[in-house]
């Protein structure tokens, strides 16, 4: 287990930071690393966890770390991964009955790409393997107003998955979704929220990993994503959404 505790000192010593544990399912390509930094660094950067309200603690769980107790944090981040939710792996295993417990336990559950999956599966939905890939940006319509994302048009955010949620779990509300992927963005109460795409990532990072990793995609998959490159996306917006809801800030709320 990794820990580090953001910079900067309380701005009220009556209220201690929100403990939030990054549950990290994989790592940045290390061809990416020197110039992007690892998967940790890319998640706190860009939800700006970085701030005297937010502890940090980092479990690598596709090495078998997990939290001795659900209560070790306030709010859980279950991270993206090139596993899929249905392999039977021992660590997936172990992942889907942490998130069992800290959802018992009331504690927040934030999912992205395959942690979005890990969590449906976990409580009782069903992910599946599609025809094809979805990658790069595809458009997401909202089903409701969510302060902080564009109401006016789709969201854009970029995606890298084969596989996706085709069950939810009970008891899940759609928030977004798509033709190809209509289980994008889900909702439990104010206590989960998880997310197919990848809001985290930036336009360079993605470019960059499909040139290192070029060989895992198709011909034709690679080509789409490459002409659906865009200058701007939602990923920043998202992001601060994402940063609201672990801080418990609820910013999820339908808009009035």
């Amino acid at each position: 287990m990794l820990s580090s505790r953001t910079p900067g000192r309380r701005q009220n010593t009556q209220q201690r930071p929100t403990r939030i544990g990054l549950l990290l399912c994989g790592d940045v390509h290390d061809d990416l690393q020197p110039r992007f930094g690892n998967y940790q660094n890319c998640l706190v950067k860009r939800l700006q966890l970085d701030n005297p309200g937010a502890e940090i603690r980092t479990w690598r769980a596709w090495k078998g770390e997990l939290p001795g107790d659900v209560r070790d944090a306030d709010a859980y981040l279950v991270s993206g991964s090139p596993a899929s939710a249905f392999d039977r792996e021992h660590w997936i295993e172990q992942l889907g009955r942490f998130i069992r417990g800290a959802h018992s336990a009331h504690r927040r559950l934030l999912g992205i790409c395959f942690g979005h999956q890990m969590i449906h599966q976990a409580l009782g939905g069903r992910v599946e393997r599609t025809a094809g890939w979805g990658l790069g940006v595809y458009p997401v319509h909202l089903h409701q107003r969510i302060s902080g994302l564009p109401d006016s048009r789709p969201v854009a955010l970029y995606a890298m998955h084969r596989d996706q949620v085709v069950v939810p779990a009970e008891g899940f509300e759609l928030l977004g979704g798509s033709k190809f992927c209509p289980y994008y963005l889900t909702r439990h109460t104010d206590r989960v929220l998880t997310i197919q795409g990848h809001p985290e990532f930036t336009g360079d990072f993605f470019h960059q990993f499909l040139t290192v990793a070029e060989a895992k995609f198709d011909e034709k998959a690679l080509a789409q994503a490459r002409r659906k490159m865009r200058d701007s996306d939602d990923g920043e917006v998202t992001c601060q959404m994402l940063n609201h809801f672990l801080l418990g800030m609820n910013e999820t709320r339908r808009k009035a």
